[in-house]
């Protein structure tokens, strides 16, 4: 495959070996092993229940990021979602973001451009509040100063894109007609289509200047990581940790910020080093029940979502040929046209 030959993906899988390294260094592996076969996975009932809560949540959020378009199905923003964090879980260069509005556009008819634009915004929310989660914690954790100089550096670029893209949408026939003029450089028959692709994606950008959606947005995301805390805490209570419902905040705020750096598919080995180094050194967990728990809690949230995508693509006919061929060469399109502007 191509995607061998790219530097992307040998810097994550590079990130991801170094992370994993560092996770498994000093382990008593037959201690982790005990930790792993005595835990009460009855607790992960209600994580799951949660899971599934969280991922409605976030279906009926993106609902909201289509405005002012109305009347999606939330069945189908539900699967195609759950179908990009199966992409992303076994797929590297993150991909999986393209292959969900690919086939959110195919099942639902709109424009792919709008699905990726409303995708960014969801990703800039997510930040936004997770970094505020973070400031709400400082009174509480004593949060390593690489952690929080990555959040503040990540919150003022994530705050700044967000301006400006929200001045985008207000001044959208200024900037479509700079668009036309740019566009008008390109060959005829790409001319055209890249109006409409740009005229798609800063119609996706419309909720950043309408504070009141802006807010339902926002809120409905805060919801989404205290709920995703709460699944920590309960696989934290299998393995008959009794902490404080701080740790599994602090825990959701520390790899959802790590997520950002580069990684090998399904995001292993950066996740299990940020779970063990945060519960070792921040709150003083034995490394091999930190350890124990990061492998448990990773496939908690990571394996839910790939079956529940394999599901729908079988429910849609959709094959993964045809759905990662599409997301490839979108990437590779996309990174081509950003060549000349490095």
């Amino acid at each position: 495959m191509k995607v061998l030959l790219r530097p992307q993906f040998w810097l994550g899988i590079a990130v991801s070996g170094g992370a994993l390294t560092l996770a498994l260094r000093d382990l008593d592996f037959s201690e982790v092993a005990d930790a792993l076969a005595t835990a009460n996975y009855l607790l992960l009932v209600p994580a799951l229940a949660v899971f599934g809560f969280v991922q409605y949540i976030r279906a009926v959020r993106w609902g909201l990021l289509f405005y002012p378009m109305r009347g999606l199905r939330l069945g189908n923003l539900f699967g195609t979602m759950n179908v990009g964090y199966l992409v992303n879980g076994v797929l590297p260069l993150r991909v999986g973001e393209l292959a969900r509005a690919y086939m959110v556009g195919e099942v639902e008819g709109v424009s792919k451009a709008h699905a990726l634009s409303t995708i960014l915004v969801e990703r800039l929310v997510d930040v936004l509040v997770v970094v505020l989660l973070l400031v709400c914690l400082l009174p509480l954790v004593d949060v390593p100063g690489w952690l929080w100089g990555s959040a503040v550096g990540l919150g003022v670029a994530v705050t700044v894109l967000a301006v400006l893209l929200a001045g985008v949408s207000v001044a959208r026939i200024r900037a479509l007609a700079l668009v036309r003029r740019l566009a008008s450089l390109a060959p005829g028959r790409f001319s055209k289509a890249l109006e409409g692709m740009a005229e798609s994606a800063i119609q996706g950008f419309e909720v950043l200047a309408r504070p009141g959606l802006l807010g339902r947005v926002v809120a409905l995301t805060l919801v989404v990581w205290l709920l995703s805390a709460l699944m920590m805490y309960f696989g934290l209570l299998a393995f008959d940790l009794n902490l404080s419902f701080t740790v599994p905040l602090f825990l959701i705020v520390a790899t959802a910020l790590g997520m950002v750096v580069p990684s090998s598919p399904g995001y292993v080995g950066v996740f299990h080093a940020i779970v063990i180094e945060s519960l070792v050194n921040v709150f003083g967990i034995d490394r091999d029940p930190a350890a124990s728990y990061a492998l448990m809690q990773h496939l908690v949230f990571y394996l839910p979502p790939i079956l529940i995508g394999l599901v729908y693509l079988w429910k849609e006919h959709t094959s993964w040929r045809s759905l990662t061929a599409w997301a490839l060469r979108r990437e590779a399109a996309e990174r081509d046209v950003a060549k000349p502007a490095l």
